[in-house]
This record gives C-alpha cells, structure tokens and sequence, in this order.
C-alpha cells in the first residue's frame, strides 16, 4: 500500500509537472506570436513603434494605445513624458479599456492595474480580445452563412483563463460580441480543404502540426503555389517552414508562428487562430453572383460548393422549424381539447401529467432551435413564430397546472394557491441592473417579499400533511397522484426556502461590495487624470477627503466585507456543493486580490494630490522670491566688488532654490494639462535666461563660505577624534566583573574599537589636509595650537592602537573556558528545574501509574547529570581562576562574581538533595493508604457499574423485576462507607492541593451512589407498569379472541345462545372489567413517576387500545343482537294465535247480532263456553309469547323488539277486545246483576283511557326539545302508536258500553250518567291530544322545510365557495374576460342563494321549538347567512378586480400598439433624414426636434411598464414574461431608435463641427503664418556687438521654434480637410497653406543659419579686438615715453591695425547683406 501510494503521488506530481511546463510553453509561444502581430501593426505607425518584450512594454499604455489608433484610425489621448508616474500608465491603460468597451468588446476578469503590473496572462488575455476582434472576428463577419450555423454565444475563446479570473465588476460588459469566431473560422477552413486530398481538420490544435492544413488553406486560395502531393511526403518542419515562407512573400501574411511553435504535442490554438484568420483577407468574396459567380465557380469550385450547402442547411433548418411549429399547434389543440373534457379531478390530473412529459420531451429539442443565429441576437422570423407558438404552450399547461391545484377542495387549493406563488418565488431569477446598487436593492426587496411568504410554511405544511395522511379533504378523496406531486413540490419548497433567502442575502451583499468597489474605481478615474491650478487640484483633494475620509469608505468596505464573508460561510455551508463553494470562494479572493490593488491605488490619490499640491507651493514660493532676488541681483551688478562680494555670500542658497524651482516646474509641466503646462514652461524659459546671464557674472562668489565649511568641518572632527580616544581608554582600562555577559560585551566593544581604528585613522588624515588649507588663511598663533591639538590626539589614537589587540586576544581566550563554564551552570540549574518539575508532577500522581514510574526514572537520571554538572563546574572555575590570575593584561578583571556563582550552585545541589529525600520518605508513608482507597473505591465502581448494566438491561419485564426487586433490595451500605472512610484517612495525609481532586472523585461517586439509589425506585416502577401493561395487553388479545371466536360460532349455534356466552364472558367479572382494573393500576403507577418521564404516557395508549376493544364488543354485541334466527318459532305461533283471534272474533260477533230467544239460547250459551274455554288455553299461549318475547328482546336489537312488542301488544288488544266481545255476549247472557259489575269494569277501563291519554299529551311536549330532527320525528312516530293504541282501547270501551245500553233492559239512568260524565271527560282529553298533535306535526313539517333549505345553501357553499378561494392570475385577456362573466354568473347565483339564507333566518325564528333548539337554529342560519354574505362580497370583490384588470390591461395594449406605430413611424423619418441632400444646418435642427421627441417618449415606456406594473400580480408568470418581452422589446426598439438618432445627431453635428473647426483652424493657422511672415519681413536689427547678435539670434530662434511648433497644426488641418463634406475645396485650401509654411518654414531657417555665422564671426572679432586693445594700451603707455624707447617694430603694428580694420569691414559687408533694406 505504501509504495503504490508513492507511485501515485509520483505520476501526480509528474502530471502538473507536466501541465505546468505545458502552460509556460503555451505561454512563450502565445507571447511570442502576439508580440508579432502586433509589430506588425506597430510598423505602419508614424513613426513605427517596436515591442521588445510583450509584458513589459505594455505597463505604461503607450504602446497599447498606439496598437489601437493605428487598427481604429483614431486619434487617443496618451500620458507621455520622461517622468511618468503609475498613475499616468493606469491613466493610459484605462483610456485604451474604455475605448475598447466603447466598441462593445466584451472584457472578461482585465483591470486596468493587472495590465500596469505586467501579470502575463491577463496582458496575453487582452491581446487576445484586441486580435480576436479586430481581425478575428471583424473578418469572419464576412462569412454570414458561416455564422449561421454556429452557435449565438459570444466568443468564448476570448476569455481569459479562469486562474487570473476576477470579480465580475471588474469591466465585465453586459453586450456581448455575438457569433462564435472560433466555429466560424474553423467551418471556413473544413469548407475550403473539404475536397482536397481528404484533409480533415478537425481543431485549431494537433490538425495543424503536420503543416498540411496550412498548405492546404494556401491552395486554396492560389493552387498554383502549392503541389499537395509533394507535402505528403516531407517532415513537419520542412512542411511548416515552406508554407510560412510561401505566405509571406507571395501573400503578404506576416510570419507569426515558427516550425518549432507549430510542431509541439500541443499547438497553442490562440497563435494557430491568429495567423490563419490572415488568409481570410486573401480569400475571394463568396457573395458573388451572375457572370462573377460563374467565373468564381470555374476558378474557385470549393467556394460554390460551399455556398449551396449552406443553403441546403439553411432549408434543411426551416424544414425543421416548421415540423416542430406544426407539432406545437397540434399539441396545443390537443392541450385545449383536454382542459374542455368533463372529467373527474383523477383523471384531468392523468391527462395532464400525459401532455406535461410529451412537453418535457421536446423542450430540450426546440430550446436548441430558438437559439439566435444572427450577429445582433435576433431572431429568424421562422424561429418567432416557433418561440410565439412555445410560449403561449408552455403558458397555457403552467396555466392547467395552477387551475388543477385551485379546483382541489379547500383548504388544499389555497395551499396550491400558495404553493404555486412559492415556488414562483423560489425559482424566480434576478435581473442584474447595470448599477449594481439597484440589483442590491432589487433582490433586498425580493428578500422581503419571499421571507413574507415563505414564513407560512410550517402553517401550510401541517395542514398538507393532515390531508396526505388521511388522502382526503372532509371526506372528499384527492388524486393521489396529485397529492403526491404537491409532496414533492412542498419537499421542494421547505428544503430550499431557507438557502434561497440565504443565497438572496449573500447576493444582495455581493452586488453591494460590487457597488463599493465601482464607486472607487470611477472616483479613481476622476482622481488620476491631467491636473490643472492648485485650486482645481485643492477641490480635488477636498473631494477625496469628503469621499474617503468624511464618510469613511473604508471602514464602511471593511463592514461590508466581512459580513458578506460570514455570510458567505453560511450559505457555503448550508448549500453543500462544491462548485458553489468554489464559485462563492473564487469570488471572495478575487474581490479581495482586487480590493488590495484597488485600495492601494486609492490611497496612493492623497499622496500624489498632496504631493502636487506641495509642488504648486513650492514653485509659487521658490518663483516669488527668486524673481525679487534677481531684481535685487542685477542691480547689485553695478556696484563695488566688496559690496557684491558681501550680497552674493549666499548664492549657494539661491542656487538650491533654482534647482528647487526647477524641479517643481519639470514635476508640474509633466502632471498638469496642456494649457498650464504650456503657461509653466514660458515662465520657466523667461526665469531661467536671467538665472543664466547673472550666474555667468556672479559665479565667483559661490566660494565665500568654503572656509567657514572648512573650519566647522576641523572642529567637528576633532571632537568626533577626542570622544574616540577618549572613550576607548575607558573601556581599556575601567575595572570588570568576570562573567560571561561581561566578557562578551568587552570583546564586542574591542572589536568596535579595531573597526574604527582604521577609520579614525582616515579621518585623521583627511582633517590633517584641512587644518594645512584653514592655517594658510588664519593666524599663525591660531595654526599653531591647530597643529598641538592634531599632535595631542595622535598621541592618544597610538596608544589605543598599542592596547586593544593583546587585551582583544586575551579576552577571546578567557571566552572559551567561560562559555563552557556557562554551558555546565545552564545544565545544572536545567537538570535542577527539571528535577523540580517531576517532583511538582509526582506530588499530584498516583504510584502506581505509568507516568509515576515514568518520571521517577527522570528524576534519577536527573539527579545524576546534576552531579556531572557540579563537577564539571568546580573543574572550570579552577581554570578560569587560573588563566585571570597569570595573566598582565587582565590585571584589572574581577573574579568575586564568579565565585559567588560557583558557590551558589553548590548551596543549590545540596537543597535538591535534601528535598528528593523528603519527598522519597512521603512517598513510602503514602503507598499504603493509597492501595487501600483503590481497592475501596474499585468495589464502589463494581457494585456501581452493575447496577448501572441492570438499569440498563431488556428483557422479560417479569423476569427483571424479580431479579431487579432482589438486588435493589440487598444494595449494602457498607461498600460507600467503607470507600469514605478509606477517603478520609488518605485525605489526611495528601497535600492540599491533591485534596481537591480527591474530593471531587469521591463526590462524583457518591452522587453516582445517590443518583442509583434515585433511580433504582423509579426503574422498577417501570418495571411494574412494563408488567401490568404486559398482562393489560394479554387480556385484551384474550378479549380480541372470544369476539372472534363468537363471530365464527354464530352461524353454527344461533345468536341466542352466543349472546348469553358473550354477556357471561363480557360480565363484570370477565377479563373485559379486568383490564380496566390493569388500566387503573397502570394508572396509579404512572402518577408515581416524574412529570416528564416519557412512561407517564403509557396510561393514554393503553385507554385508546381499551376503547377500541370496547368498540370491538359494541360492534360484536350489535351484530349479535341484529341476528334474525331467534324469532322463527315465535313468529310462527304468534301467527297462528292471530289466526285463531279473528276466527273467534268473527264468530262472537255472528253471535252478538243473532237474535237470541229461548230456543237457541243454549246453543249460544254452550259455543259461548266453548269459546271461553279457548279463550283460557289462548291466555297460556299468550303469557307463552309475552315471556319470549322478553327473553327475546333481551337478546335482538331495540328495533326488532319494538316491532315484535308493537305486533305483540295489538295481539293482546285483539285478544283483549275478543275477550271484551266474548264478555259482552256473556253479559247479554247474564242477569241483571252482572250489568251492574259489567259497570264497574266499563268505568275502571274509561279511568284507565283518560289517564294514559293525559301521559301521552305530558310526553308529547318533550318532542320539540330534542337535539335533531330525525329524534324528533322517531319520537312523533311513537307518540302515533301509543295514540293508536289508546284510540282502539276507547273504541272498546265505547262499544262495550253501547253493547250495555242494547242489552235487556239496558243501563240503569244513574249508571248512564256516570258513563257519560267519563265519555265527556275522555272526549275533552282526546280532544285536547289530537290538537296537540296536529301542532307538532306542522312544527316539524317547518323543521323539515328548515333542514332542507339549509342543506341546499350548505351545498351550494360548498361546491362555489373552494372553487373561488383562488389567486387571480390569468394568462390572457379573454380568459380574464371568460372568467369574469362567470364570476358574474356566480355572484348572479350567489344573490339568489342570499335571499334563501334569509328566508332561513326568518323560518329559524317563526319555528316554535324549545329556546335551546330554537337558539341553536338561529345560530345555524346565521352563520350560513354570513357565509353567503362573504362569498358574495368576495364574488363582487372579484369582479371589481377583474374589470379594474381588463381595463388597465385593454388601455395597456392600446398604448402599447400606438407606441409600436409611432417608432416605425421615427425610424422611417431616421432613415430618410440619414440619406436626405439637404443642408446641414436644416438636418441637425431636424434631428434635434427628433431627438426631443424621442426622449419625450421614455414617459410613455415608463407609463406602459407601470400599467404592466399594475395588474402584473393578476396574470400568470407566462404571460407576465411575455408582457416583459414585449416592454423590454419595445424599449430595445426605442433604445435603438434612440441611438439610431443621437448617432445620426452625432454624424451631422460632427460633419458639422468638422467643417466649422477646419474653418476656425485654417483662419487661426493663417493669420499664424501671415504673423510669422511679417516677421520674417522686417529687417534685421544693425548688431553692434556679439551680445545683440546673441539676442537676435535668441529672437529668431524662438521665432523658428513657435514655427515649428505648427507644423503638427498644419498636418492635423490637412488631415481633417480630408473629413470635411467639402473635401476638395478644402484640401486644395490646406495644400496652399501647407506649402505656404513650409516656404516660410525655409526663409526661417536660411535666417537662422545667417545669424549664427554672424555670432561666430563677432566673437572671433570681439577676441581679436580685446587682444588689440591690449596690445593698444600697452603701445600708448610706451608711446606716453620719450621717443627713444619706442620700438623699432612700427611698420608690424600698422599692419597688424590695417587687418583689424579689414575684419571690421568685413562685418559691416555682412550686417549689410542680413538687412535687406
């Protein structure tokens, strides 16, 4: 494993090795071949420019600069000058950078201060975007068709590699350079060498290494240059030689790259595109058509057939098109179909899922097409009609996904309502302004409005997952596959809400710093240009300190810097991606690398303000009191020598002041504008020809305070000599303490000494020289003590020269021993400290550890070395002693020092021996108390850890609390009693220190004890509920079992005798009752443990599994008691005894109406017997029935026995009534006696009716108060039957009594009054009841009529009121029209359902119930009528919101298509103004009246994007996107419009100004040069001297120079004559003057040329004549003498005055000659 990770590690570093040297030779080559081409530029430049090396002749800008203007053909501003500062090449490189974006050329991660730095790959990087731009793509451009086909991004190749990336407010431009050089170029290539031998080229990279396809692009163009078949068969390098070479002299292409460039593994595509986009401008025009095509095709067949196939691709692309628009219509058809199909929610979900993947499955595909193929971004009109046709698709399924989730029941469609705008939020992409300020605060307010919404999650969550778990919505079912998509989408939102909010943070931080860092890098811009006066310079720095200082932009940086870093860390963290985090961190270096450059740059403003500032000071300062000098100096001129002597003492100061001046002029000239700069330099001329001339008088005196220089330099030396001397001596000779330190110290100071010596000497030479030249000057008694002072400090320099060297050589001796000795006491006192340490350690360790037995060994082996020391050490002082006492020179070093040390570390080692046997003697005494705690507090830690194992044990809950109950309860006392006393008895003999340690272990066991002894109560309480709950749960399961056991068995062995096991085994004793007295214990348990003890709960599982085992049994006992086997036998005998009733019934009453007489009275009378005998059978039947019948109900449902006890009781009162009928034919049988008791009876039994008729009014009151409707009606029905049953008894009774009255005789008068009293009373009560029943039937029958009308309303409710609990959003007018014609309809319908809501109001309080019932029915209506009234407000709401959208959206369209017109109206009148003949003057007020028109516009733009603005919130994000399509395409259109104008405004205002500026220049230049002449006209002034010549001579040249100065004036002015509109007027006006100057140019230089012979023959005269004059004098005093001392030599004296005289003839010749006159 070790050796192959080695190797690993090995190929891994051999790998970026590799890379490494990859990317340097890419480097080199890409350097090199640049560094060409731009040579090759720079060379048709005036004068031409070289670049030597790339990176560093690029750090000023000047070059880069002149690269541009000569491929522009513009003229830049360029810093230029001897002392340019940083800031001036920053200056340079930022014009060249603005120029460039200027021409929309995207800059990707280039800062202006990378470039002045020479980084190599950002200056490559930028080289690159110039050669890619200017050449690349300006000449791909030319191949259309080639741009067609590949992609609309921009040139990616331009980017500049991602390890010099930087942040993006770093000139990154938002306009794009749109088409793909690369592809384009490389297609041209494949293209022209498609057919040629089968090259195929495939890069810009390996392809070309052969050389092949370099050849191949030249056939192309010229075949008869190349012969391919030769090329096969040669090298690569004699390939790529020849085709360089070739391309070079017969096609003019610069020879970029070299073989070895080419022929490498990998070829530098940047240098292989350069030098290939070259042949573009050789190859032939592919536009070409008619007879030029033909002719092309027959010379140039490849480019013809290039063409036709990019026509075939290009019909083959429309082809497609149309395919893909034909299936979006189709699929839009069937999308419409589908969302109009009535169909249930399950399936409308089906079908859209269908159409949302056959969508996802062409998205891909027709993304791809709709890409821009154009150079401006636009697209075909093909590719429109596609993208029209996609998005109004793709709007209207995002518009049947909103609907779908809206139609879902409430509350689940406002959370899809809300779902839907969250997940709009979290997806919702954020517009990048061009001011980074207003992105920050554009996704600050973003922030807010998301973290609003998203704050409801939790809210909206919880009710979701409510509804997912049950899969339904009050009972209505969802689509599952619906519901489970709504999952996913909140799973979405929950997980990334809050990372978008904290990546919203992060980017509205990031944009903020971005703000910060343009802020100071366009107040940079405004700092570092060309400065004017020191005011503006001073308002400059006042702007700086306002801007940087006052508002304290730094700090304010620093703030927000660092919380974008925490900030940043979190979203890193929180966001988990690795390119994210690389992203995040690549962001915040590279801000930070430019921050650091950028910061630097702006705090190096104040220091070069200030420093201009101090400039314009100083020369101000230096130039005031020069000039008053010079006044003062030049008249000083004139006076005597000693005055002038005394006046220029100081001129070395004035000196220093004209270089200061000098310097600060030179400094301004070269940092301020050119009007002062010009203004500084004729102040400076005029100053420094006066300096000049008074210097040339006056340099004399410069030497007067040499002296005064001389001497101070004496005295000074001399001091600097005695302080030396004097201080050696001392430290030769003071008396020194012999230490280490000590000796170090005066060695040091010893061979300070021996340095200086040798300087002292020098210097001792040098002041020897300038006492000689001071003693020439000054007194001789002053030069004498001058030579004692020099001969006093020779004296002492020799004997410090005589004692350090032996004092030096012994000192080093001594050294040795003493650094040793040193060595030994550091040793001891280390071995001494160490030996402390353990000790220290050992008092605080326990013997029987490692670390004891471990530091005891360091102890001994410290003691030793202790002792090795101290013998080392008493050895070395010996020596020391030794050396310091034999030796003279170190006499004066004292050793008492160095004895008191040897002796303290004696007194040292015996302390540590004294103190290592103390602590051995505690160490023993300690060993025995110690084993002892041990050995206790191990049986403590046992007893503790199993108790601990067994609270934590699982197993049996029975089991355990046995065993559990058996431990606990045999927990000994004596285990903590015994550690504690072994506690304190070590306590007592441990140190206080260790005491503390030991107190807190013994603490921490005996909480351990108390918290066991806590715990141990409440674990077998668990243990207990754990039990009880396990038999809790086997009676339950016992339970579960009998009712399964019973369910089976019912079939098998009847109801009747399954419910009597059930109530047997369900009694009180059964283990149903015996799980409730579990429960009640589990219960008692429970309260005995804590509050938050998680088993306190256990009591509220175990109710929910008892109420469900007693819903079980309910359930079981129903089906049961329901079970209809039981009734057979009863049935049929209740049958037959009915049968046997209406036989006889029958029967009696043939016997009643037969007429009875004497002869059939017996026969009567003995069927009449018959028939009572029967009558007494049938009661034993019927007392049969009535006895099961209550066994019977005791064991079927309440309504099977009501029933059979309903059928049972008519029975009986058919029997009764039979009796009553048998009784009546047995009275009319009997005597008279028996109507008496037949009396008696009739009266018990009216009693009887009026009494239970009075129960059942007294019940009957009790209908009205019942809870419901349905009880109410049950309870009615009831009260009928009883009512039933009462009628039929009076029925009885009233024929009985009639039966009495037809009888023999009848009813006695009295007992007749007393039957028709009852009848009376029965009739008022019977009377009363029926009215009563009436009463509630229609009370009822209004509470039926009630209900039903509140279930209508309800009903209606529910079905309108979740379909209009929506988020108005609509994706196009007429569905908003749509929808508000049925929203009217609802609020049509919804009036209609108020008016019954309260009509249910008023129903709820006409309805006589009880007030309890009648109270909760008018808070029914109530509400419902409040409910309508909301869904009604709601409704009108709506369709006010709706309307106020329709008509802002109807006048937003209006405007918007007048608005449309207007600019295709202006841009028409564009173009005909840009190719109107008219003059200039007329098309500039006209394109200004434009312009103001179009700038008066922008209000109706801005209004549109405020109406959209408006009802944005009501329409779908769709349509939303295609209303900001069509805004920020209509503000394209007028942005363009726009720029169309101000170009074209720019266009006629520069013919304009160019014309008008000729004008003005061509008068200025003109009356320049007719100045000029008439200067050069007037005659020159008659010269008397060298000096007039001199100042003439000055005067022309100034004259020459003002006139060469306009020569570029004159060239510029032709040049312009060029550009004017009037071109050859006004160039035949500038050649007249251009040729004008130059005459004139001539006539001042033949002048100059004049003058200066003429000075030359004036100062040979002048020298002749100053010897003359001599010689003159000299004559005339010799002449003043007798005449016989006269020399013999006249006749050479008159010849020598006769040539004198011809010289001065001669120059008369000549100043007659210069003046014309």
């Amino acid at each position: 494993m070790g050796t192959t990770r080695f190797f690993n590690l090995l190929y891994e570093a051999r790998d970026r090795t590799f890379r490494f040297l990859t990317h340097y030779e890419q480097e080199i080559v890409q350097k090199r071949t640049f560094t060409k081409w731009i040579n090759s530029h720079l060379a048709k430049r005036k004068p031409p420019m070289v670049v030597d090396d790339l990176f560093e002749d690029m750090k000023d800008g000047v070059k880069l600069l002149a690269l541009l203007e000569v491929l522009s053909g513009q003229k830049l501003p360029c810093e230029q000058g001897r002392r340019m500062k940083r800031i001036h090449a920053v200056a340079n490189i930022g014009t060249a950078l603005k120029f460039l974006e200027g021409r929309k050329i995207k800059l990707v991660n280039i800062n202006s201060t990378d470039i002045a730095d020479g980084r190599p790959s950002i200056v490559l990087g930028l080289m690159w975007t110039i050669i890619l731009y200017f050449q690349i793509e300006e000449l791909t451009s030319n191949l259309p068709q080639l741009q067609s086909l590949s992609s609309s991004t921009s040139s990616v190749d331009s980017m500049v590699s991602s390890e010099t990336a930087s942040p993006p407010s770093k000139r990154k431009v938002a306009t794009k350079i749109q088409g793909n050089a690369k592809r384009t170029l490389l297609k041209w290539v494949q293209c022209t060498t498609s057919k040629q031998m089968g090259i195929e080229i495939k890069d810009f990279g390996r392809s070309w290494r052969s050389g092949v396809a370099f050849h191949s692009v030249i056939h192309a163009i010229r075949p008869e240059l190349v012969d391919l078949e030769k090329v096969k068969g040669r090298s690569n390098r004699e390939n790529l030689e020849e085709a360089f070479t070739i391309a070079e002299t017969e096609l003019g292409i610069p020879r970029l790259l070299d073989p070895e460039d080419v022929d490498v593994d990998k070829p530098d595509e940047k240098s292989i595109m350069t030098y290939v986009a070259q042949f573009l401008k050789q190859y032939p025009d592919i536009h070409s058509t008619g007879a030029d095509a033909q002719e092309n095709d027959e010379i140039f067949p490849g480019v013809s057939s290039f063409a036709n196939s990019i026509q075939i691709l290009k019909r083959e692309d429309r082809l497609i098109l149309k395919e893909v628009k034909v299936w979006i219509e189709q699929f839009e058809r069937d999308l419409t179909r589908a969302q109009m199909t009535e169909s249930n929610l399950q399936d409308k979900y089906q079908s859209f899922k269908h159409f949302r993947v056959q969508y996802e499955m062409k998205r891909k595909q027709t993304e791809h097409l709709l890409q821009p193929l154009h150079r401006d971004g636009k697209l075909s009109l093909d590719q429109a009609l596609v993208k029209q046709s996609w998005d109004r698709v793709s709007s209207r399924l995002f518009d049947w996904h909103i609907q779908l989730d809206k139609s879902l029941p409430a509350p689940l469609g406002t959370i899809g309502a809300w779902l839907y705008r969250a997940e709009v939020a979290l997806r919702e992409e954020i517009t990048i302004q061009q001011v980074h300020e207003e992105t920050a605060n554009t996704i600050q307010r973003k922030r807010e409005q998301h973290k609003d919404l998203l704050q409801n999650t939790d809210a909206h969550k919880r009710a979701f997952h409510e509804i997912y778990r049950t899969r339904s919505v009050n009972g209505i079912p969802v689509p599952p596959d619906q519901l489970e998509d709504m999952a996913e989408r909140f799973h979405f939102v929950s997980s990334t809400s809050e990372l978008h909010l904290m990546k919203m943070e992060f980017l509205e931080l990031k944009y903020r710093l971005l703000s910060l860092l343009v802020l100071a890098e366009s107040k940079l811009k405004s700092w570092i240009i060309k400065y004017g006066r020191r005011d503006s310079v001073e308002l400059l720095l006042q702007n700086y300190i306002s801007f940087i200082e006052n508002s304290k932009f730094f700090e304010q940086y620093e703030v927000t810097y660092q919380i974008l870093k925490q900030t940043a860390e979190m979203y890193v963290k929180a966001d988990g991606s690795v390119e994210e985090a690389e992203n995040v961190m690549k962001f915040m270096n590279e801000t930070t690398a430019q921050w650091r450059n950028l910061s630097v740059e702006v705090r190096s403003v104040r220091s070069m303000l200030e420093e201009v500032i101090a400039n314009w000071d100083r020369y101000g300062n230096t130039v005031a009191s020069l000039q008053a000098w010079l006044e003062d100096a030049e008249k000083m001129l004139n006076q005597s020598e000693h005055a002038k002597k005394d006046f220029f003492r100081n001129l070395p100061h004035w000196i220093q002041q004209h270089t200061a001046m000098n310097d600060a002029g030179n400094f301004l000239i070269e940092t301020c504008d050119e009007v002062v700069s010009r203004d500084l330099k004729q102040q400076l001329l005029l100053l420094n020809g006066r300096w000049r001339e008074l210097f040339m008088e006056v340099k004399q005196y410069a030497r007067a305070d040499e002296l005064d220089r001389m001497k101070k330099e004496y005295t000074d030396c001399i001091a600097t000599l005695s302080d030396f001397a004097t201080e050696a001596h001392r430290k030769l000779s003071e008396p020194l303490e012999v230490s280490l330190i000590n000796v170090k110290l005066l060695i040091q100071d010893l061979e300070d000494i021996e340095q200086r010596v040798p300087v002292m000497d020098a210097q001792y030479k040098m002041i020897t020289k300038t006492a000689h030249l001071v003693s020439k000057e000054c007194a001789q008694e002053e030069a004498n003590e001058m030579f004692a002072t020099m001969s006093g400090l020779k004296e002492q320099l020799t004997k410090v020269k005589d004692c350090y060297s032996p004092l030096l050589y012994e000192s080093q001796q001594l050294l040795i021993p003493l650094e040793e000795l040193e060595k030994q006491m550091t040793a001891f006192y280390d071995s001494l400290g160490k030996i402390n340490e353990i000790l220290a350690v050992l008092e605080h360790e326990a013997q029987s550890s490692a670390l004891f037995k471990q530091k005891h060994q360091e102890l001994l082996a410290c003691q030793e070395s202790c002792k090795k020391a101290m013998v080392q050490i008493e050895k070395g002082s010996h020596g020391v002693q030794k050396s310091v006492t034999l030796s003279n020179v170190l006499k004066h070093f004292d050793q008492t020092k160095l004895q008191r040390q040897v002796a303290d570390v004696h007194v040292a080692f015996q302390n540590m021996v004294k103190k290592t046997g103390d602590w051995k003697k505690h160490v023993e005494t300690n060993s025995r108390l110690m084993k002892k705690f041990e050995e206790s507090r191990a049986e403590l830690e046992k007893v503790l850890r199993i108790a601990q194992e067994g609270l934590e044990e699982k197993g049996d809950p029975e089991d355990l609390l046995r065993r559990h109950t058996e431990f606990f309860s045999q927990l000994d006392q004596r285990v903590l009693n015994a550690f504690l006393k072994a506690c304190d008895e070590l306590t007592d003999i441990l140190p206080e220190q260790e005491q503390q340690g030991l107190q807190e272990a013994v603490r921490k066991l005996h909480k351990q004890w108390k918290d066991l002894q806590g715990e141990a109560p409440y674990h077998l309480l668990h243990l207990k509920i754990e039990v009880e709950k396990k038999r809790f749960l086997a009676s339950v399961e016992e339970c579960r079992a009998e009712l399964g056991r019973e369910t089976k068995l019912v079939a098998q062995e009847g109801s009747e005798k399954i419910i009597k096991e059930h109530r047997i085994f369900f009694s009180d004793k059964g283990p149903h009752h015996l799980c409730e007295k579990r429960l009640q214990l589990i219960e008692e348990l429970c309260l005995k443990l804590p509050v938050r003890d998680p088993v306190r709960n256990t009591p509220e599982t175990c109710h929910v599994t008892l109420k469900e085992l007693r819903a079980a049994i309910d359930s079981t006992y129903a089906k049961l008691m329901e079970d209809p086997d039981k009734w057979k036998d009863y049935t049929s005998r209740i049958s037959e005894f009915s049968a046997w009733i209406s036989a006889k019934e029958t029967q009696l009453k043939g016997i009643k109406n037969e007429v009875i007489d004497t002869a059939n009275h017996g026969e009567v009378k003995r069927a009449v017997e018959e028939i009572r005998n029967g009558v007494t059978k049938k009661g034993e039947t019927l007392s049969w029935l009535k006895s099961r019948l209550k066994i019977l109900t005791e064991v079927s449902s309440e309504n099977e026995a009501q029933k059979q006890g309903d059928e049972l009781a008519k029975l009986s009162s058919s029997f009764k009534a039979l009796g009553t009928l048998l009784s009546e034919v047995e009275k009319m049988l009997s005597t008279f006696g028996d109507c008496v008791q037949y009396k008696e009876i009739v009266k018990s039994s009216l009693e009887e009716l009026i009494t239970g008729s009075k129960e059942v009014q007294e019940q009957a009151e009790k209908i009205l108060d019942t809870e419901n409707l349905f009880e109410a009606q049950q309870l009615l029905l009831h009260h009928q039957q009883k009512t039933k049953r009462i009628s039929a008894k009076k029925k009885d009774v009233q024929q009985q009594i009639a039966q009495a009255r037809e009888g023999e005789g009848g009813l006695p008068g009295r007992v007749q009054e007393e039957l028709r009293k009852l009848e009376s009373t029965l009739d008022s009560v019977e009377h009363s009841r029926e009215k009563q029943e009436r009463r509630i039937q229609v009370t009822l029958r209004k509470w039926e009529r009630f209900e039903t009308n509140k279930e209508t309303v309800v009903r209606y409710l529910f079905q309108t009121g979740s379909s209009h609990e929506r988020f108005l959003s609509f994706s196009s007018l007429e569905s908003l029209s749509s929808e508000l014609e049925q929203t009217k309809e609802f609020s049509k319908r919804t009036k209609g359902i108020a008016v019954q809501a309260e009509n249910l109001v008023k129903e709820a309080s006409e309805i006589p119930l009880g007030p309890k019932n009648k109270q909760l029915l008018q808070q029914q209506a109530t509400s419902i009528k409040e409910q309508v009234k909301k869904l009604e407000d709601t409704l009108e709401e709506d369709i006010k919101t709706m309307e106020m959208v329709k008509n802002k959206w109807d006048h937003f369209g209006n405007n918007f298509e007048s608005l449309s017109v207007w600019i295709t109206e202006k841009e028409k009148e564009l173009n005909a103004l840009e190719t109107s003949s008219s003059a200039m003057d007329t098309q500039s007020n006209q394109i200004k009246v434009t312009i103001q028109e179009i700038e008066c516009k922008i209000s109706s733009i801005t209004g549109l994007e405020e109406e959209a603005q408006s009802f944005a919130q009501f329409i779908t994000t769709g349509e939303s996107a295609r209303i900001k399509a069509k805004l920020t395409q209509i503000r394209r259109y007028w942005e363009e419009l726009r720029e169309h104008a101000q170009c074209l405004q720019g266009t006629i205002l520069g013919h304009l100004s160019q014309q008008q500026k000729f004008e003005e220049n061509l008068k200025k230049i003109q009356q320049s040069v007719s100045e000029f002449e008439d200067k050069l006209a007037e005659p020159i002034k008659i010269c008397s001297s060298a000096t007039e010549t001199y100042k003439v001579l000055q005067e022309h040249m100034d004259l020459c120079q003002a006139l060469e100065s306009l020569s570029s004036t004159v060239a510029a002015l032709s040049a312009s004559a060029r550009k004017v509109s009037h071109g050859d007027s006004s160039g035949q006006e500038a050649a007249a003057l251009q040729q004008s100057y130059e005459g004139l140019l001539c006539r001042a230089k033949e002048r100059q040329t004049a003058l200066e012979k003429l000075l030359a023959h004036w100062q040979r005269l002048e020298k002749e004549l100053s010897t003359f004059l001599t010689w003159l004098e000299r004559c005339e005093a010799i002449a003043s003498s007798p005449e016989a001392d006269v020399s013999a030599d006249r006749v050479k004296v008159e010849s020598e005055l006769q040539l004198i005289q011809g010289c001065l003839g001669k120059n008369t010749i000549k100043n007659e000659t210069l003046d014309p006159t």
